[in-house]
């Protein structure tokens, strides 16, 4: 994401955070709870408000949760209880991570990127994809979810409509293989159609 788009996040952080967690997640949390399983060490990157990341540990997962915003960290980790302390950490990132970035050291069992790909340069996304591939394990599950539409909100962040057939070609460009694709309705009640897609990441070993 751009500086301009991290700036609007850090400027409005606290309104946000209040407003996501206001939001109904129900469909989302639901797919979540379907797809990844119990006990998965989990990358969400771009957590927002913790709302999520929060959902994933009360599933039994651990979870390393990114942002680029530090304004949205602080919010995120002025609701962390002690108990989902040993379950979540968060931190500041912004993706695509530089080559020498210490996360792209490890891989994890599920990564998820919601409400993420829309805020994405075009020239960003095959390396944003790329640095997916390379956290997952063998197998392991993606997990993103964007809007569709016309963005009605008129605000300093960068907005990409993506088309959910492009990502798909995207990513099945690298091996991944679609396991599932959902439409729901806006958590917040608006005019927007958010797309989820879930993909197996590829077996290196065969």
């Amino acid at each position: 994401m751009g500086n301009p788009t991290i700036s609007w996040y850090d400027d409005n952080a606290e309104q946000l955070a209040s407003r996501y967690d206001q939001a109904d997640a129900s469909a989302l949390h639901g797919l979540l709870a379907k797809w990844i399983p119990s006990g998965s060490s989990v990358l969400e990157i771009g957590c927002g408000s913790g709302r999520d990341a929060f959902f994933l540990a009360s599933l039994g997962c651990t979870v390393t949760a990114l942002d680029g915003s530090e304004s949205m960290i602080a919010e995120a980790r002025k609701k962390l209880s002690a108990q989902e302390a040993a379950n979540v950490s968060f931190q500041t990132a912004l993706f695509p991570l530089p080559d020498d970035h210490p996360l792209l050291s490890r891989k994890f069992n599920a990564l998820t990127a919601i409400a993420v790909l829309m805020h994405i340069p075009d020239t960003e996304l095959f390396p944003f994809a790329c640095q997916v591939k390379s956290f997952l394990e063998d197998g392991g599950i993606f997990f993103c979810s964007f809007c569709c539409g016309e963005r009605r909100e008129k605000d300093e962040r960068l907005y990409v409509d993506r088309e959910p057939g492009e990502v798909q070609l995207l990513f099945e460009r690298l091996g991944f293989r679609l396991l599932a694709r959902e439409e729901t309705k806006d958590g917040l009640g608006r005019d927007l159609l958010w797309t989820s897609m879930v993909f197996s990441s590829p077996n290196r070993r065969t």
